[in-house]
């Protein structure tokens, strides 16, 4: 066999990586056999190819997903080294997040305290609220929440900040909220709804924005002060829905979210949400 042709279970060998890592990444067009006999149809992997596979091993060490290795060696390949520097520096920052993540579960642990206690004590008593009907600024998509809730409202603030309106006088009335129309968790296409409210007319250069009025709702109301991301987010949904049920309220929807402070300008474990649960009667 011509030394440029190796196996897959050779350069399994030479690569440390299983053959069924290989098919997988092959399957993903990550690393697809660089020749195929045109007689036999067999596939085999090339010298230069072990370099790539190399790669790939590192950066799923330093925890890339396989699309994120795809876009790194698309960018290493055409040379695009601030494409490179903007993935690695993301996942520096989603490292970041994980240890400080890491460090309060050990910090918990070491203090073994009750997590029950814990969460009820950033997640405030529910309440009864009549939340009045009010004229917002907004913006539906699908997707994750992350993508959804920072791009939608990212592209609200641009639009009631743009010189036009500024001059228009339009005016932010209240906190940014999302409203979600799903009947269940959706990790990859949720459909959400972000809002902010406003007063005057404001100019919207692109149809995918609306101005429209919230309907007034009564909705049991509870306040998790946290981060978006953290388990007690559900307990606060937990405590809002038993209290409805110990009640023999009828829980209506969407549900909505308030954000009572800007992420922005905000330590994570100070952040404020105030969680809505709509009801009938």
């Amino acid at each position: 066999m011509p030394s440029d042709r190796i196996t897959i279970g050779r350069f399994s060998s030479l690569t440390f990586l299983s053959q069924k890592a290989l098919r997988h990444y092959d399957r993903k067009g990550i690393l697809v056999p660089g020749i195929k006999d045109r007689f036999t149809g067999y596939r085999y992997y090339t010298v230069p190819q072990i370099e790539s596979a190399l790669k790939i091993k590192t950066l799923c060490n330093l925890g890339f997903g396989l699309a994120e290795i795809g876009e790194i060696l698309s960018a290493l390949s055409s040379g695009d080294k601030e494409a490179v520097r903007n993935l690695i520096a993301r996942r520096h920052r989603e490292t970041l997040s994980e240890i400080e993540r890491l460090e309060k579960i050990t910090s918990l642990m070491i203090e073994n305290r009750d997590f029950s206690e814990l969460f009820a004590m950033n997640v405030s008593e529910p309440a009864i609220k009549e939340i009045p009907a009010m004229r917002v600024l907004s913006g539906r998509r699908t997707g994750t929440y992350e993508e959804v809730c920072s791009g939608v409202s990212t592209a609200l603030m641009g639009i009631l900040l743009s010189p036009e309106n500024r001059k228009n006088g339009v005016v932010i009335t209240g906190p940014c909220l999302s409203l979600c129309y799903d009947g269940e968790y959706r990790e990859t296409d949720a459909d959400l709804e972000m809002a902010i409210p406003i007063h005057g007319q404001v100019a919207i250069p692109d149809p995918s924005y609306t101005v429209r009025t919230l309907p007034a709702v009564k909705v049991v109301s509870v306040v998790y002060k946290g981060p978006y991301e953290h388990e007690g987010f559900a307990v606060a949904f937990e405590n809002a829905f038993r209290f409805a049920a110990e009640k023999g309220f009828e829980t209506t929807g969407p549900d909505r979210q308030v954000y009572l402070n800007n992420p922005d300008e905000t330590p994570a474990e100070e952040l404020l949400t105030e969680v809505q649960i709509p009801i009938a009667g």
